[in-house]
C-alpha cells in the first residue's frame, strides 16, 4: 500500500473524455479507456487495485487513505500502488491514468 509523488504524466485533453449526464458521488466524470477525469467538489473515493497515477489538474487538498494522507495542488502527480480504497478531498479536477 503506496502513494507516493512522480514526475507528471502525459495526460489527454480533457475535452478526450467522455462524460456522462449523471453525476457520480456529486462528481462530473468521464471515461476515455480506462482512464478517469473527475471534477469534484469535495470528495471522491476511489478504489486502487492494481497501480495508477493520480494527475491534479485544477484546485488543492489532500489525498487520504488507510496508512496516511499527503495534500497536493494543481500540477501535482501520484502514484498509487495497491493501496485499496483512498480519497481525493478537495475542490479539484484530477486525472486517474489507468491501464
Amino acid at each position: 500500500m503506496n502513494i507516493r509523488r512522480t514526475e507528471c504524466a502525459a495526460l489527454p485533453a480533457e475535452r478526450e473524455f467522455v462524460f456522462s449526464d449523471k453525476t457520480v458521488q456529486g462528481a462530473r466524470m468521464g471515461k476515455k479507456g480506462e482512464s478517469l477525469y473527475i471534477s469534484s467538489p469535495r470528495r471522491f473515493k476511489l478504489f486502487a487495485k492494481g497501480s495508477e497515477t493520480l494527475c491534479i489538474v485544477r484546485g488543492e487538498g489532500h489525498i487520504k487513505w488507510a496508512r496516511g494522507e499527503i495534500a497536493f495542488r494543481a500540477g501535482d502527480c501520484f502514484l498509487a500502488e495497491d493501496c485499496g480504497e483512498y480519497e481525493v478531498n478537495g475542490n479539484c479536477d484530477f486525472a486517474v491514468l489507468r491501464g
